[in-house]
C-alpha cells in the first residue's frame, strides 16, 4: 500500500463537506479532555494550547460547517484559553514560591 494520504481535499479555496470532520472534531476533543482533566494536567503530557489552537482553526478554515459543529468548536476553544490560563496562573505561583538565593 502507498503511504500517500488518502485524505480527501479541497479543490482550489473550496471547503470540505460537513459531513468529513466529525471524526476530527471527536479526536479533538477526547484529547483535549484528556489533557485538561485534573490528573493528567501538568503530569507528562503538558498541552500545547497554540498547537491544538492552530488545528481547531484549521477545521474551521478547511470544512464548511454546520453550526452543531461550530459550537463544539467554540467550547474546545473556550476549554483550551481557560486551561492556558489556569497554566500561566499555576506557573506565576510556583515562581512566587521559588525560595530566591542571596546572590
Amino acid at each position: 500500500m502507498s503511504g500517500t494520504n488518502m485524505q480527501p481535499t479541497a479543490q482550489c479555496g473550496a471547503r470540505l463537506p460537513a459531513s468529513l470532520v466529525d471524526g476530527h472534531l471527536r479526536h479533538l476533543e477526547n484529547v483535549v479532555e484528556y489533557l485538561t482533566r485534573g490528573d493528567a494536567s501538568g503530569g507528562l503530557y503538558p498541552l500545547d494550547h497554540e498547537y491544538w489552537e492552530k488545528r481547531i482553526r484549521a477545521l474551521e478554515e478547511t470544512y464548511e460547517l454546520i453550526a452543531s459543529q461550530r459550537h463544539r468548536l467554540t467550547r474546545l476553544s473556550e476549554r483550551l484559553a481557560s486551561e492556558a490560563q489556569m497554566a500561566q496562573m499555576a506557573q506565576m505561583a510556583r515562581l512566587a514560591l521559588k525560595p530566591r538565593t542571596a546572590a
